[in-house]
């Protein structure tokens, strides 16, 4: 039997130490994981050769490490970083050397990265690049000549103090200014990233960093023996790091491999690993994200004491370092931050607490750390006799009306706690986690970050849209009410169980009436706050062409006052959602309801003058084009079979095309046409046929049969027994024979429409089950009626998860059951998508009015879809 190697003994131990730590017994495991390392390092040394032969040749050198691991920070798959420091020169004995140290760790698949340089080489390189001078200032001793490390270090800190510290300092701060700009801020995302990020560990590291170019100091405690940091902040400190670096050990465990970025998927995980959650219901992900969260904030506001210290003693000139006087006393001006003149004033005049943050809203001036450290520390000033001071309401209405995403006057209320003062309710959504790909934000964040959307109304700028934001903005009297709506509209998310709109409106009304608004401006804002999303809801889940849609909106909406607002509420709203909450087809979309529906509350109709004389000269467009080869009266009689809102909405060109497609049918069930959409990479296809029962959903199942999937559809009447579906479909994946997939797609057409049961091999190969990345128990399918909405149709949502063969296997069941469908469309509802169909009875070609037949519809559609199951990861 062989000897054990060392790296079978380091991997020995290291997989031991891992499992103590997987088990909860190791809270020690990156300093134990470091030191085991020093051990294998050390152990190789002694028994070197080479290394011998190079110090009795007078050659001693030292072993260091360097980065994460020199600070005893090696978490599972973290890299290893090494020097091989020399006095004065490399021999050529370091290869030999290098293969015993490294090879076998390598060959064990252990990241090691390393470097052999001599001392003069290292000093230039480490004030050349920065990366090199921080790893250098985590370096840490191993095995060797120390003699050569603590020259090294000496003459590293004297060059650093004498020549380089104002550059240093200048390029720590840029660095993290940079770093934050690539990375994001992490105590604002879903999906941090636990190194890098605002907030991340990054943020500690630049102040360990700071703190060992300024004090040279040695460990973390040294942070508060210096004057760094509080007694509370170290300890907080060590709080915040523990449960970063344990999430971060078993994200690398989980995922096999170095990562740093919380992705979606394992959050699931994590939060068990965390201990948050029960056996009865799961992990509670929302729970692990907002400790989490929580945690990352603090090294957040760690990084931004780091900055402003810098900034008050290296980049900001000596003649600022004295006091000016605000027009608000008890408040001063030092550095370009704002400080009380002492804690005396602030016992005196409590609302001191609350009128800083006006005057750094005013003067763009951010509270100094001191400051808010004395917020923080003196909340218990805040009582009713501050809170319900009708001077203290006006102060707060103001600062609202400062926040901008720029210089975000609010967050840093939110921090400090003081926010929760005046607003009690905000505690509950407060680093609260819609668990979801749908928000990037907690909803603290989002609701700040809406109401700075808000604010960005305020100036004009160079879109069409944004100068259309800008012009209803100033149309809205009181914006204060908008600006109370957008910090308000989620507060009802405190409750996961309830419908949050309605929760939110119930919490929101003593809110606003402890602030004074009068009884009006209340109900006002409870209206936005319980109706925030009708406006995004039917702009994305109904037919928005159909004059009936906006109709009905304008009676539920009923004042003008009242759309404006809900308007911008909603643009800030989904701006500060995320991506997939905001692109420029929800913004267009929007943008035309709630230009039709101001036009009914103005007006009290729709079809206006100016809406007849646009069908009017795109009619005049279409005979231009036609008269040549068609006569006058025969074109007419096909435009006037046409409904106003296709006139109205569909291209000139496309109207004549749709005529050629009608004249070319002859005696043959369809014929269609595919058109490649300008500037996307989707395809159109229109489908002129005879208005036969099943004809959208046999589309359908030969778009699924071949591979194509349908994003969004129209249906329109082209008179005498005639219909035109167009379709938005993606194209084929194999765009060389994309042109035979449609031709074998049209034939296959042709074999359902003359077979009924043609596409019923097509239904096989829809799933029966299908599973779905979710950190809590996915959401159920839901199928919902709407039978206010249009006069003449039954609007059918569904609400499920997406799979291959959704639409035909509805509509497919819709037609069995003897409904057809006239209009299809898809929109999204966090993880889920929802289709909706404006459908009528095939029997009486009527809206579907019965309760048993609206069941039935329910039933049918929910029999044919999937089961739903959570996906392991």
């Amino acid at each position: 039997m062989m000897d054990k190697t060392n790296t079978d003994i380091l991997t020995q131990k290291r997989d031991k130490l891992v499992s103590q730590f997987l088990s909860g017994n190791r809270p020690d495991f990156i300093e134990k994981h470091a030191l085991l390392l020093d051990e294998y390092f050390f152990t190789v040394f002694q028994a070197s050769i080479a290394a011998r032969k190079m110090t009795i040749s007078g050659t001693p050198f030292a072993v260091i490490a360097l980065g994460g691991y020199g600070r005893k920070e090696q978490c599972i798959h973290s890299d290893i970083d090494l020097l091989i420091l020399f006095e004065k020169t490399v021999p050529p004995e370091v290869e030999a050397f290098v293969q015993e140290l490294l090879y076998p760790l390598w060959d064990a698949r252990f990241e090691v990265g390393y470097a052999v340089r001599t001392v003069n080489e290292c000093l230039d390189m480490a004030f050349e690049r920065f990366d090199i001078l921080t790893t250098i200032l985590d370096a840490r001793f191993i095995c060797g000549a120390s003699l050569v490390f603590t020259e090294f270090i000496e003459e590293f800190r004297t060059q650093l103090s004498t020549r380089h510290l104002k550059d240093t300092l200048s390029y720590l701060y840029e660095h993290g200014e940079k770093r934050h700009f690539d990375f994001g801020d992490s105590t604002y995302l879903i999906a941090p990233d636990l190194k890098s990020g605002f907030g991340g560990l990054r943020d500690y590291h630049t102040l360990l960093w700071y703190a060992k170019i300024q004090s040279n100091i040695k460990t973390r405690r040294d942070l508060e023996y210096y004057g760094y940091l509080s007694h509370f902040e170290c300890e907080a400190l060590d709080e915040s790091l523990s449960d970063i670096w344990k999430i971060r050990n078993h994200l690398h465990h989980l995922t096999k491999r170095k990562c740093d970025t919380l992705h979606f998927e394992y959050q699931s995980d994590l939060a068990t690993l965390m201990g948050n959650g029960s056996k009865n219901k799961g992990p509670d992900v929302e729970q692990f994200l907002g400790n989490l969260h929580n945690r990352m904030d603090f090294l957040k506001q760690i990084n931004q004491i780091t900055f402003e210290d810098i900034l008050c003693k290296w980049r900001i000139k000596k003649g600022n370092a004295q006091a000016r006087p605000t027009k608000t006393q008890g408040l001063v001006i030092k550095r370009r931050r704002l400080f009380f003149t002492n804690t005396v004033a602030v016992l005196q005049k409590p609302d001191l607490l609350l009128k800083i943050f006006l005057e750094s809203g005013k003067r763009k001036i951010p509270l100094s750390i001191e400051a808010r450290r004395i917020v923080s520390e003196f909340l218990h000033l805040i009582d009713d006799e501050v809170t319900k001071n009708s001077n203290c309401i006006k102060v707060f209405k103001k600062i609202l009306s400062l926040s901008y995403w720029e210089f975000n006057v609010l967050n840093v209320m939110l921090t400090t706690g003081i926010l929760e003062k005046f607003i009690p309710e905000v505690s509950a959504i407060v680093n609260k986690i819609q668990y979801n790909h749908y928000h990037l934000f907690p909803v603290d964040k989002h609701s700040i970050r809406c109401v700075q959307m808000v604010n960005s109304f305020k100036e004009p700028d160079d879109s069409l849209m944004g100068n259309l934001y800008h012009a209803v903005f100033k149309e809205i009297r009181n914006k204060n009410v908008l600006l109370f709506v957008a910090l308000l509209h989620d507060i009802g998310k405190s409750d996961p169980a309830k419908e949050h709109s309605k929760t939110g409106a119930a919490i929101a009304k003593p809110i606003l009436e402890r602030f004074k608004f009068n009884p009006q401006q209340v109900e006002d804002a409870v209206f936005l706050i319980e109706n925030h999303l009708a406006l995004v809801k039917t702009a994305t889940r109904r037919d928005i062409t159909d004059e009936e849609t906006a109709v009905y909106l304008a009676n539920k909406i009923g004042k003008i006052r009242l759309l404006r607002m809900l308007y911008l509420i909603t643009v800030a709203d989904s701006k500060a959602t995320g991506p997939k909450a905001w692109n420029e087809w929800t913004e267009n979309l929007l943008k035309d309801l709630f230009l039709k529906t101001m036009s009914i509350l103005k007006t009290g109709e729709l079809a206006s003058k100016k809406t007849q004389r646009l069908i009017d000269k795109k009619k005049d467009e279409v005979l231009k084009i036609l008269k040549e080869r068609w006569r006058e009266n025969e074109i007419d009689q096909h435009l006037e079979s046409m409904s106003r809102r296709y006139l109205l909405y569909v291209p000139a060109q496309s109207i004549v095309d749709h005529i050629h497609l009608y004249r070319n049918l002859g005696n043959n069930d369809f014929s269609w046409q595919i058109s490649k959409q300008n500037d996307s990479d989707m395809r159109t296809v229109s489908v002129c046929g005879k208005n036969m029962p099943g004809l959208y959903s046999k589309i359908a199942g030969v778009f699924f049969l071949n591979g194509l999937d349908i994003v969004a559809s129209q249906a329109y009447s082209m008179g005498d027994g005639h219909i035109l579906d167009i379709f938005n479909v993606q194209p084929p994946r194999d765009r060389i024979f994309e042109a035979q997939k449609w031709e074998k797609a049209e034939n296959d057409l042709i074999c359902a429409i003359s077979d009924d049961r043609f596409l019923d091999t097509a239904l096989d190969k829809i799933p029966k089950t299908i599973r779905v990345l979710s950190g809590k128990q996915p959401e159920p399918n839901i199928v919902r009626i709407d039978n206010e909405t249009s006069s003449f149709f039954t609007i059918v949502e569904v609400f499920t998860y997406d799979f291959p063969g959704l639409l035909f296997s509805i509509t497919n069941a819709l037609y069995r059951s003897n409904i057809n469908v006239d209009v299809a469309m898809v929109a999204t509802k966090v993880d889920q998508v929802i289709d909706i169909f404006y459908v009528r009875s095939l029997e009486n070609d009527a809206k579907i009015e019965t309760e048993q037949d609206l069941k039935q519809i329910k039933d049918t559609i929910l029999k044919h879809l999937p089961q739903v199951y959570a996906k392991e990861v």
